[in-house]
């Protein structure tokens, strides 16, 4: 990406968020270095025979595909929907390291947000979304926020307990120590802009360049190796396809 589009595109982060050029500069960097460049990497690496075994030929087939481009890019669509997620997580994590100024514990396994002020440290687990929140991930971060606290009690420190979420309609409740805060509520404390989470929806439409930007040349190198594989003169070869799929 030219470096004239990219200013421009921190630029608009600064608008939208208020944020000072270098915070809006760093917010940008995070996006690129924890999200847009490991993915890219990731789908760089693809190959056309390892996504189409996993998938279900006879839904593809169901669906009136015929052509090569058109179940590569069937495919390739459900890869990034079903792969993206997790990938994207760890950006949650950066806006909200930008935003407070807090920082990740050095220690691994415990919370994912430590910040401090007023002789109080704040220790946060962030979740993506409340749908994929299960009794095992809650045992988890509680486990990881009751292990930040013992080392932090050691010290001395008061410390507040927060699970949050970035997104989701979880209310906001407290339980066993621990504030389960919604996503509203999460972004307004961390930011101290009650409407922060609409402008983050805004903020990633304008990174979306430095996602996109990368996703063409992966696609056409598996529309390559699918010719090669189970395509003929444009169109799909279904018992190839099978072939792959079943054995």
């Amino acid at each position: 990406m030219e470096e004239l589009e990219r200013r421009s595109i921190i630029t608009r982060v600064a608008a939208i968020t208020g944020l000072e050029d270098a915070r809006a500069e760093q917010l940008v960097a995070e996006f690129e270095i924890v999200f847009a460049k490991p993915f890219s990497k990731k789908l760089l690496s693809l190959r056309m025979k390892d996504i189409i075994k996993n998938k279900n030929p006879y839904l593809y087939r169901a669906s009136g595909i015929e052509s090569c481009q058109d179940i590569v890019r069937r495919a390739w669509q459900d890869y990034v929907s079903s792969s993206v997620e997790g990938f994207f997580g760890p950006f949650f994590e950066s806006v909200a390291r930008v935003l407070s100024g807090g920082v990740k514990p050095a220690r691994g396994g415990e919370a994912d947000l430590d910040i401090r002020q007023d002789e109080v440290v704040r220790l946060y687990a962030i979740k993506s979304g409340a749908k994929g929140f299960n009794s095992s991930s809650e045992d988890k971060a509680r486990r990881d926020l009751n292990s930040a606290e013992g080392r932090l009690r050691q010290d001395r420190l008061r410390t507040e307990k927060k699970i949050a979420f970035a997104y989701g309609r979880k209310k906001t409740t407290f339980k066993d120590g621990i504030e389960r805060l919604a996503s509203k509520q999460f972004w307004a404390e961390i930011s101290g802009d009650p409407d922060f989470y609409r402008k983050l929806l805004e903020v990633c439409g304008a990174l979306a360049p430095l996602y996109t930007a990368d996703m063409a040349m992966p696609f056409e190198d598996l529309l390559i190796e699918a010719h090669e594989l189970f395509c003929e003169e444009g169109v799909v070869n279904w018992d190839k396809v099978l072939a792959l799929v079943s054995g």
